[in-house]
């Protein structure tokens, strides 16, 4: 259990980076319209709303492991440091996949 335990941080910042990044571009992006990115908007809608249950299921299996934990603290500023490194990382890794696959998807003119 203590294994699976350390991955909760990652798994954070993994599907939360990709959920803001999602619904940024389908919520915050001005120029942005449904017609002109039909493979886009529903890839979105779907990615960033998985993203928002797989980091509420880790969150909930965290504080279930969180209970039986006496050093709570330490562990909770560790977890924090941890989440907000791979979030930001994270950030730059989903845009850069994001920019490679739409500009794969021009080339094609899919």
């Amino acid at each position: 259990m203590k294994k699976i335990q350390k991955v909760y941080p990652f798994l954070y910042g993994i599907f939360g980076s990709l959920g803001l990044l999602c619904y940024a571009n389908v919520f915050c992006v001005l120029y942005y319209k449904v017609s002109e990115h039909p493979y886009a908007h529903p890839f979105c809608v779907v990615a960033g709303s998985l993203s928002l249950i797989i980091c509420l299921a880790v969150f909930c299996m965290d504080i279930v492991s969180l209970m039986g934990e006496e050093k709570k603290l330490r562990r909770l500023l560790t977890e924090f440091l941890i989440t907000l490194v791979s979030f930001v990382g994270f950030i730059f890794i989903w845009s850069g996949l994001w920019k490679f696959v739409s500009n794969f998807i021009m080339y094609w003119e899919w």
